[in-house]
């Protein structure tokens, strides 16, 4: 490839008469080529944007590409204020029957990106456009009430509130475009709130609403028609069209990433890839935690990139001299602790074997067996003092996402911590995790934070995976409380020891529960007094899938 023409500012026709336009990166040459798709809400000429979906190295391999403005956003035309999402299937596939028709097109159209640039293919997908032929979504969710707008019944407050403010710049200058002052008001205003998320905007309350949205006006993910039009799930069925399927260990969409790829394999040539990666960050350096170079996203399993990846996927799928890949082993992932790469036949490997972990009375840890005599333990919640968020597969601005040393949360008496022993050998954990506690509140409502830990024997405590549970409960009355880790792959070295911590808030990535029937819409809060019931026949544990040895 010699070069490139970029045309800036392509009109592009909607069937209800909406223009969007794009950025048309074109090879030289004359083609035909094959032609890429991808569709943002971030601006088509942002850098950092575009370092994520790198469009000039879509042109090397000889793709005519296309990166466009969603309605509402940017150069882009849209009646009102911006809905997220909820244009897009539609406005997708007539996006991609327009790039078919492109001077130099082959007719045959693919689709990538991540995140909202992710949930956008499968949503243009499940239209059936007949000229998209295959799709890489990455770091992209499955249901929106799991890992988008809520998870476990709570809400992901970090991500929604933050989302929320940092998507409202544009909406701002769009809404005031034609009176200055006004813009630079409304924007002080934003600035303020978006300086003042840690100290005041994550606080407000009551979160059944979202205060600091609601005094700007600005798109939440929490809105029903949003999350009606964003859900994957719903759709996927009518998805025909091969899908590779990227994410991360630390990515807030971790496990919607995974259940897209489990649902699409029934029906359609599918890979799954997963990395050490955050949702921001595909850098072996997640927190404290460095996986090695092969761990990093430029340089997978030493020998290629996620770029590379998604290219060679797609060339593969629109092009006549492609051969789609073999399919014998189409899941690769980043086996953390060992850090290293390694294929699968399936997710989740059907070696994993659940075994289940009792948390014990005097803070142990003990894998099988019979669980110790019944006895509980209890501490105080408190909403007004959470216990903060500390790493995870976050989205927070000011709040970093990956492995961070949990030892100044454990400390604290709201966190009940149960440790094994040293291990003897490696033990594998990979595949998904839960855990179930026999618990009670003396409240009508609460929360259950668990969280996976790996313990190196100079005492550092890195979080693996964490999960919660939100609960309507009658107060004192013990239950059983399911809490879902999600997914990981993580070997606990010898001479490491496992630790489980169990909590009520995780804060400000996910709202504290206030402890009331009515605190979510009045803002009233309680105290709550927690009990877990430990031993015996409704013993609480964890379910670790334990890859064994032998294997």
């Amino acid at each position: 490839m010699s070069g490139a023409v970029i045309e800036y500012d392509v009109p592009i026709p909607m069937r209800d008469g909406v223009v969007l336009r794009a950025d048309v990166y074109r090879p030289a040459g004359e083609g035909p080529w094959p032609v890429l798709v991808a569709r943002t809400p971030y601006d088509k000429t942002d850098a950092s944007e575009l370092l994520y979906i790198d469009p000039w190295a879509a042109v090397r391999r000889g793709f005519l590409t296309v990166v466009q403005d969603v309605r509402g956003r940017y150069t882009s035309e849209g009646d009102g204020d911006w809905r997220p999402v909820e244009t897009e299937a539609a406005d997708g596939a007539d996006t991609i029957a327009w790039a078919a028709q492109l001077p130099g097109s082959n007719g045959n159209v693919g689709m990538w990106g991540p995140s909202y640039l992710g949930n956008v293919q499968w949503l243009a997908a499940a239209e059936r456009p007949p000229a998209l032929k295959a799709i890489v979504p990455q770091f992209t969710w499955h249901r929106p009430e799991d890992g988008l707008a809520y998870r476990g019944g709570a809400k992901e407050l970090g991500m929604v509130t933050g989302w929320g403010l940092g998507t409202g710049f544009d909406l701002v200058m769009r809404r005031h475009a034609d009176d200055v002052e006004a813009m630079t008001k409304h924007l002080m205003g934003l600035v303020g709130d978006v300086d003042g998320l840690a100290e005041h905007a994550f606080r407000e309350l009551p979160t059944g609403s979202d205060p600091v949205l609601e005094r700007h006006g600005l798109a939440s993910l929490v809105r029903p028609e949003t999350m009606a039009a964003a859900s994957v799930a719903d759709r996927q069925d009518a998805v025909t069209v091969p899908s590779l399927n990227i994410g991360g260990w630390f990515d807030v969409f971790l496990q919607g990433t995974i259940d897209n790829y489990v649902t699409a394999r029934g029906t359609t040539p599918s890979k799954l890839v997963i990395g050490p990666w955050n949702h921001v960050s595909t850098l072996a350096q997640q927190g404290e935690a460095n996986f090695g170079f092969s761990g990093n996203g430029f340089a997978v399993d030493y020998a290629t990139s996620i770029s590379g990846l998604s290219f060679d996927w797609l060339q593969a799928w629109l092009t006549s001299d492609g051969t789609p890949p073999e399919d014998d082993l189409p899941v690769k992932i980043f086996v953390m602790g060992a850090n290293e790469w390694r294929s699968e036949a399936e997710w989740p490997p059907a070696r994993a074997v659940d075994t289940p972990w009792f948390l014990g009375p005097d803070g142990s840890l003990t894998p099988g067996g019979e669980p110790a005599a019944p006895s509980t333990m209890s501490y105080t919640y408190d909403p007004a003092d959470p216990v903060p968020t500390l790493g995870g597969a976050t989205l927070m601005g000011h709040k970093p996402a990956g492995v961070f040393d949990q030892r100044p949360v454990e400390e604290r008496a709201d966190v009940l911590v149960f440790t094994s022993e040293p291990l003897t050998e490696d033990v594998e954990v990979t595949g998904r995790v839960t855990a179930t506690l026999t618990a009670a509140t003396d409240g009508p409502t609460t929360d259950w934070v668990v969280r996976l830990c790996d313990v190196h024997p100079d005492g550092r405590s890195y979080n693996v995976t964490d999960g919660i549970a939100r609960v309507q409960t009658t107060p004192d009355e013990p239950s059983d409380v399911t809490v879902d880790l999600w997914s990981t792959s993580m070997v606990f070295k010898r001479g490491h020891r496992i630790r489980v911590q169990v909590t009520s808030s995780c804060f400000p990535r996910w709202d504290r529960n206030l402890n009331t029937a009515d605190g979510f819409e009045s803002g009233s809060s309680r105290v709550a007094r927690q009990t877990l019931h430990l031993g015996g026949a409704g013993a609480s544990r964890i379910t670790l899938p334990v890859i064994p040895p032998s294997s």
